[in-house]
């Protein structure tokens, strides 16, 4: 299914009314609608409803076509004034953002799915450069919002742990007294771990209380270098052991600017959009070729 940003899914409710309104095409069987000229293929359309229909059996066929026909010809409409205002995507910063969902591991990833990428930025350009000038924010609105929401950019404490996850107690019964004895945590855990992070002496990312599994809320109770007692959990048996402990921090402004900055242009963005998409439907010219709709379901 092509992959759309959230704020043109928001869009979709009030676009079709619209495409529901429109006047029909001629009789050209390879285009759904047509943007000012622009035509969406109905193949495009018929591979979205095809996964849809799959995935979604007990949904009205009518509804998920009138949704994600609304959606192709909203993604038109701000493709169009893309086109307007110059904006473009080149390979280079499509290949960036692929790396950063993705890796840099590229098998199975064709030039469709790249194009879609593009096409996603594309979208996501037009609409902040045409709303730029409406969500820029001065200082005492940072300052401001910062303050009303600090809480909300607090740090909590978090710990580093290794553990070593075995299939039985008494293999860990073992390992835990070979610990006491002075072995070397980091070589157990490469030896005998079957957790993925034992290649790495079972060495684990940070976490704060509550994002990991409960069987992880010892690790809150050990001083660093203290080593946990056998625990249970669905995955096996657990040995804890703390590396660090990283106390809870509330930062200042100047630490979360931009992240307080961003937040806030997210907000006033979702509050523009409606009025944004509406207004450039209102200055397109939107044919659907209702003939076909009905081949559709």
């Amino acid at each position: 299914m092509i992959r759309r940003t959230s704020e043109i899914a928001a869009s979709a409710a009030l676009c079709a009314l619209l495409l529901l309104s429109a006047c029909g095409g001629g009789s050209d069987e390879t285009w759904i609608a047509e943007v000012n000229g622009q035509q969406i293929p109905i193949s495009q359309l018929r591979r979205i409803l095809e996964a849809r229909f799959e995935l979604e059996p007990d949904v009205s066929r009518e509804d998920i076509l009138n949704e994600e026909l609304s959606q192709l010809v909203t993604q038109q409409v701000i493709l169009n004034r893309a086109h307007e205002l110059g904006i473009e995507v080149t390979q280079r910063e499509a290949d960036t953002r692929l790396r950063k969902l993705h890796g840099n591991d590229f098998s199975g990833i064709d030039s469709e799915f790249l194009n879609e990428i593009r096409k996603q930025m594309l979208l996501e350009r037009t609409e902040l450069e045409d709303l730029a000038d409406r969500i820029r924010f001065p200082e005492s609105a940072l300052v401001l919002y910062f303050e009303e929401n600090r809480r909300r950019y607090r740090t909590p404490e978090r710990v580093r742990i290794r553990q070593i996850v075995v299939e039985d107690e008494a293999k860990a019964r073992q390992l835990r007294a070979q610990l006491g004895e002075g072995a070397d945590f980091a070589t157990l855990a490469a030896e005998h771990s079957l957790a993925p992070e034992a290649g790495e002496g079972g060495l684990l990312p940070a976490f704060a209380r509550g994002e990991m599994p409960e069987v992880f809320d010892e690790a809150f109770k050990l001083r660093p270098g203290g080593l946990s007692r056998v625990l249970e959990s669905p995955y096996g048996f657990h040995l804890l052991r703390s590396e660090t402990r990283i106390p809870a921090h509330d930062p200042e402004l100047t630490e979360v600017r931009d992240a307080v900055r961003m937040e806030l242009q997210q907000k006033r963005l979702a509050e523009l959009r409606r009025g944004w998409l509406r207004g450039l439907r209102r200055n397109a010219n939107i044919r659907v070729n209702e003939r076909l709709l009905e081949t559709l379901l």
